[in-house]
């Protein structure tokens, strides 16, 4: 089935050759859109787009309510089915498909792993995998939340409570109260005075956002300002292409994305992940971190894509050594100390333990949710950019867009997304590797 006005077909499976391409790291997936990778004949163009279908919680709902160490974690308990807990969610990253390159004849396996690796990002990130999901109803009921939970910490934390009484806030909920008056209905011309009025501030808006974030020094604060510019941003992307300003508002998907990104990554390596990345090997976090995870952040905030390659630099730091006497006899060093009499394993109280940080609890409740919605973010943003690629190309709306995916039929989607492919024939070459 072809999608006219998106220059897209509907694929009823995903194809072999996009496994296979994911597998050997021709094919990367961020978001919701599989490119071809650095490094090939076709870098950066979208092979495919993976997106939600029908009534998936995720074309409904734009993330959920998540402010890590404000809310209660993520309420996976309010979502059914394939994603229900925490640590699955946490698995589903590009490493763990590695893992799976022996199982590359099993397709239907791997095609529910490359879903559920989208659909858990989209969980993560607090945002949907479409674009167009990110209406304007969706931005005023998720900063509506946001606040409720700033309003608890207020008290304890004055750059908060500060943030709260900006008048640029009153503006931002006007803004979006005119944009939700926006209804088929609506005359063409009053749809445009809305839009036009609404972009207007919320481009002023963003920028004091973006200022915020640029500038803070705290979790809590880089908290709350880097929610409120990804929803500002988002909202001012969407007015441009609403008003079919569909170049620029490309060009601010893009600028916005790049910005958030240089400090989503100064927030996680230094107010997160900090001096001793090390500690994330501890047994502490043997439950809650799996090494897959920890190698995606370190990726992430270096700017390196080092992958486990990360572990064996930091066994080099940790300067932990097994055996602390080098002058043990060649004997014993052979068949251990236990053939001379003393017990072949000794208890120390020494090892990773350095007494700092922000304790365990903090590190679960805040720290790590909060490098993993970061991470999922950035790839959900890269997705975003895809699709807005999609709408300067093809020259339509996000609402246009919507629509064209509401009318496809539930049957089509696997997993309940739908798999979408460039009609082009040069992004229908099989994927060589």
């Amino acid at each position: 089935m072809l999608l006219p006005l998106l220059g897209l077909k509907v694929l009823c499976a995903i194809p072999p050759q996009a496994i296979t391409g994911l597998l050997a790291g021709t094919l990367k997936i961020t978001g919701g859109v599989i490119r071809y990778a650095s490094g090939t004949s076709k870098a950066g163009q979208i092979f495919m787009h993976l997106l939600p279908g029908g009534n998936l919680l995720f074309n409904m709902i734009p993330g959920l309510d998540f402010l890590p160490g404000l809310a209660a974690n993520f309420q996976l308990h309010k979502i059914s089915g394939k994603l229900d807990t925490l640590q699955k969610i946490t698995e589903l990253n590009t490493y763990q498909l590695l893992r799976l390159s022996g199982q590359v004849n099993n397709l239907t396996q791997m095609t529910q792993n490359v879903l559920h690796l989208a659909t858990g990002t989209a969980v993560l990130s607090g945002l949907g995998l479409a674009v167009s999901s990110i209406g304007f109803l969706a931005v005023n009921k998720k900063l509506n939340a946001i606040n409720e939970r700033l309003q608890e910490i207020q008290k304890d934390v004055r750059a908060i409570r500060q943030f709260l009484e900006m008048s640029e806030k009153a503006e931002l909920m006007a803004a979006l109260s005119d944009l939700m008056k926006i209804t088929e209905s609506t005359p063409e011309k009053h749809r445009e005075l809305l839009l036009a009025n609404a972009n207007h501030s919320l481009h002023k808006i963003s920028k004091k956002y973006q200022e915020l974030l640029a500038n803070s020094t705290s979790i809590n604060e880089a908290i709350a300002y880097e929610e409120y510019f990804a929803l500002t941003a988002l909202a001012k992307a969407r007015c441009s292409a609403e008003l079919g300003m569909l170049n620029i508002a490309r060009q601010e998907m893009d600028e916005m994305a790049s910005f958030w990104k240089h400090h989503a990554r100064r927030i996680a390596k230094d107010m997160l992940i900090g001096q001793y990345p090390q500690r994330f090997l501890a047994s502490d976090f043997a439950g809650s971190v799996p090494i897959s995870a920890f190698v995606s952040w370190l990726d992430f905030a270096n700017d390196k894509e080092k992958g486990y390659d990360w572990i064996d630099e930091l066994r080099l730091k940790m300067n932990e050594r097994w055996y602390e006497n080098s002058n043990l006899d060649s004997a014993a060093s052979k068949f251990g100390k236990a053939i001379i009499g003393i017990p072949l394993w000794e208890t120390s109280d020494d090892g990773l333990n350095k007494g700092i940080g922000v304790g365990i609890k903090q590190e679960k409740e805040v720290v790590i949710p909060t490098l993993q919605k970061l991470i999922a973010r950035n790839n959900v943003f890269e997705g975003y950019r895809g699709q807005y690629e999609v709408f300067e190309a093809r020259q339509i709306r996000p609402s246009e867009f919507q629509q064209q995916l509401m009318q496809l039929p539930e049957k089509l989607a696997i997993e309940g997304c739908f798999v979408l492919q460039p009609t082009k024939e040069e992004n229908r070459e099989e994927v060589k590797v």
